[in-house]
């Protein structure tokens, strides 16, 4: 379920632009994505063209910062400047390795939106979707999304697939490996979950090589 509720991730996320609703966020990048995966057979579908093909969607349109921060939870405000820093880029790494494993399990699916309900504040959106398999099975889908206060875009900042959370995933995950952190251990174990994290993305490249 975490794998596809990755490739939801992956197909909406694309280049934004101001002027862009949030409903055209979505199907744009979507369109654009499944095009580009339909030029390619399984074949070409290799491990640097996928991640070609996420750092071109997804790369520029997350703020990795507000998903970093969301998936560490109340333990990112025990890390320091450097360590936040460097999860984030950790946490990016861990996104495009789960991103390109979504991308080549695609096959034929299609997607279809409805308009996107914004908040009173207008400053965040939430896109409804389905998702129909090529077996007939519709797979309901929410994009969440939140407008950047600098740029005015329009950002994708969670997924949730059949009621599971991207989000939500990721920071049960981060919280289960930092249980017993605390303001007198957080250095120490903070410097921990990175080593570990680098680790695990070291082991990942050199078995795919």
């Amino acid at each position: 379920m975490f794998r596809l509720l990755i490739s939801f991730m992956v197909f909406i996320s694309a280049h934004v632009w101001a002027a862009a609703s949030p409903s055209d966020v979505v199907s744009s990048a979507t369109n654009n994505l499944i095009a580009d995966l339909n030029k390619l057979t399984i074949e070409q579908r290799s491990d640097d063209e996928v991640r070609r093909l996420v750092m071109t969607y997804i790369v520029p349109t997350i703020d990795q910062e507000k998903i970093a921060s969301s998936a560490l939870g109340k333990y990112w405000r025990l890390a320091k400047p450097a360590q936040r820093q460097e999860f984030i880029e950790r946490f990016r790494e861990l996104q495009i390795r789960t991103y390109s494993g979504a991308f080549k399990a695609f096959s034929g699916e299609k997607l279809a939106f409805e308009d996107a309900r914004i908040s009173e504040e207008g400053d965040k959106a939430l896109v409804k979707g389905q998702l129909v398999q090529t077996n007939g099975n519709v797979i309901p889908i929410d994009f969440r999304l939140f407008k950047d206060e600098t740029s005015g875009e329009w950002r994708i900042y969670d997924a949730v697939v059949s009621g599971l959370s991207m989000v939500k995933t990721y920071r049960e995950q981060m919280t289960e490996r930092l249980q017993g952190t605390n303001p007198s251990n957080a250095d120490e174990r903070m410097n921990k979950l990175l080593q570990e994290l680098a680790d695990e993305a070291n082991q990942v490249n050199t078995a795919a090589k």
